[in-house]
């Protein structure tokens, strides 16, 4: 079962332009038109979905020099284990966005990589599209 998994994906812009979007923890409806809206309260951050469905997440360790972040899903989906991460990683004259997930979902026979992996590539062409866009505007 792909219980851990990553997916990328390749931006035209400098790395710290990418890092501005993807590391502002209530930027995420900005590129990932699934939510709606995004809060931060400390570190708990709260995701709305279009559907209706609210996430709650614990933002986790940060690390703004390595351009890197983690947080877990508490709330709102049924999981039993989760953990996932951005990092953004300088490449020639751009960068990459890998997104790494554990994800373990309640129901063991629910594959979390096959139900996850193709929305969260969504996601990161919708950033691609966002930072790109924005750094030739």
């Amino acid at each position: 079962m792909g219980e851990t998994f990553a997916v990328e994906v390749r931006i035209e812009a400098p790395a710290a332009a990418v890092w501005a979007v993807i590391g502002d923890p209530e930027a995420v409806p900005r590129w990932y038109p699934t939510y709606v809206r995004s809060t931060v309260a400390g570190d708990v951050r709260t995701l709305e979905r279009a559907d209706g469905v609210v996430l709650q997440e614990r933002l986790l360790e940060r690390d703004d020099a390595g351009m890197s972040y983690a947080y877990t899903v508490t709330g709102g989906l049924p999981l039993r284990e989760h953990r996932a991460s951005f990092t953004v990683v300088p490449d020639g004259d751009g960068a990459r966005v890998v997104w790494r997930t554990h994800a373990v979902h309640r129901d063991p026979g629910v594959d979390m990589e096959a139900r996850l992996a193709d929305r969260q590539r969504e996601a990161l062409a919708g950033l691609k599209a966002l930072v790109e866009g924005s750094a030739q505007g």
